[in-house]
């Protein structure tokens, strides 16, 4: 016989490897399809420039990129199923709606890539009007380098004119060779400046290699830059992992700060490498609680309801019941794994309780609806052991840690709180009541932010 128990759901080795390949794929196709999108947008913003001619234009594929981006959360959103073959099916459909979102981004923004060819033309013949060291100074934005740029613009003018070279003559084609090589280095540099995924280190060298400018600078960067754009563009496929991780995680209702800078790309690749472990952390729960479902449903309990009880706990509360029935399931996952099940009372049935609702417990009265509870939680420990049985056909192993024996102490009504009731409950946490099932001020949220032992969840 038997009243709440608690006990530790894990999982074994072999799921855990399936369903950890699986959120690698939905990973890698969902970063690999927002990389496209935002590289894509970015190129195109980039060739725009400042062109207020192109502002319409600018402003469409900003909103086209936020709207597939939008479709990439939504569409591609991979959550673990009881069968592993619809979780493998889930996936796969992740994977081929992430390409097709990016696929249909690139081409709903082909017009514009003609605009985009023709503005960099028109900046590219307006560069060539003018020396690479110029450009570089810009990009470094030090009006020092202007000034030594000019000196040098100047210096390399009055030689030629003394080589009897005018100004106004044609160069010769290796001139305009070396010319072409020059600028297409300042823009490879200037690009690298521009990116929000350069690392610090590579913009500072940079920017002192551009503040000396000096005969030898192009050479420089020629050597420089081939390294700091791989990093950068590790940097940027880091950035899009990274986000589309902290999407993923915020969509499962798990709180995440934003991201900080990072120096090196081993910070980012750390802080990528967080967030996917707290997503494979997700994936298991989500995993369990579908196993947990499906097991209910198969010993009658069909109907279910996602609550929140008055506790800081991290993890789900979710109730489990039988059309018409005045008593239910109880059931509480941690995060950390901890499945606790109490008998519930639901006197006035399981549809009474609304979806996400906040629940409170209230001791049964006494006299027949005790007896009648009692009752239930003497027929609750061999549901429990078939319940167990059940959960290992997933894959699921479940070790017993605390059971309670029936006693009149856990014969609760699961009520949802309305109004009054709410702030009657509020007024009492406020004078530091410990109340059982006191709902907290705070608006009511399925994730908690600490967490906690099961066991204290039945008392």
């Amino acid at each position: 016989m038997s009243g709440p128990k608690t006990s530790q759901l894990e999982i074994e080795r072999r799921i855990q490897a399936q369903l950890a390949a699986l959120r690698s794929d939905v990973n890698n196709a969902r970063s690999k399809a927002r990389a496209r999108i935002l590289a894509r947008r970015d190129a195109l913003l980039a060739a725009f420039g400042n062109d207020p001619s192109l502002e319409d234009a600018a402003e469409s594929v900003r909103a086209l990129a936020a709207a597939a981006l939008a479709r990439l959360d939504a569409e591609c959103a991979f959550e673990p199923c009881a069968a592993m073959e619809d979780s493998v099916a889930s996936a796969a459909q992740c994977g081929r709606s992430a390409a097709s979102i990016a696929d249909a981004f690139e081409n709903d923004t082909a017009p514009f890539a003609a605009r985009a060819e023709r503005a960099r033309n028109r900046a590219a013949a307006r560069q060539d009007q003018a020396h690479f060291l110029a450009l570089l100074a810009e990009a470094a934005e030090r009006e020092e380098a202007i000034a030594e740029g000019e000196a040098a613009i100047a210096q390399e003018t009055a030689s030629a004119s003394g080589n009897g070279v005018t100004a106004q003559s044609s160069p010769s084609a290796a001139s305009r060779g070396d010319q072409a090589d020059n600028q297409a280095v300042a823009q490879r540099a200037l690009a690298l400046l521009q990116s929000p995924h350069t690392l610090p280190s590579d913009r500072t060298l940079l920017r002192e290699t551009v503040r000396n400018l000096q005969p030898d600078t192009i050479a420089q960067l020629a050597l420089l830059l081939p390294a700091m754009e791989s990093n950068t563009r590790a940097s940027e496929v880091l950035s899009a992992a990274i986000e589309d991780a902290a999407m993923q995680l915020s969509a499962r209702d798990c709180a995440v700060s934003a991201a900080p800078s990072f120096a090196t790309l081993e910070e980012a690749a750390a802080y990528r490498d967080m967030l996917l472990r707290r997503l494979e952390e997700a994936d298991r729960n989500a995993y369990l609680q579908a196993c947990i479902d499906t097991v209910m449903a198969r010993h009658g309990y069909t109907i279910s309801r996602s609550v929140t009880l008055g506790r800081d706990l991290a993890g789900d509360h979710r109730l489990f019941g039988r059309e018409d029935a005045t008593e239910g399931l109880h059931a509480f996952l941690s995060d950390s794994g901890d499945l606790m099940l109490q008998v519930a009372g639901l006197p006035d049935g399981i549809d009474s309780i609304s979806e996400d609702a906040a629940v409170c417990l209230e001791a049964a009265a006494p006299g027949a609806r005790t007896d009648e509870l009692l009752a239930d939680q003497h027929d609750f420990c061999a549901v429990y052991d078939e319940i167990a049985a059940d959960l290992a056909a997933f894959g699921i192993t479940n070790r017993v840690q605390y059971r309670a024996e029936p006693s009149e102490a856990f014969c609760r009504e699961l009520v949802q709180e309305h109004g009054e009731q709410r702030a009657s409950i509020q007024q009492h946490e406020a004078a530091g009541s410990s109340t059982v099932g006191a709902s907290p001020a705070s608006t009511p949220h399925r994730r908690r932010k600490r967490s906690g032992g099961a066991a204290r969840e039945m008392r």
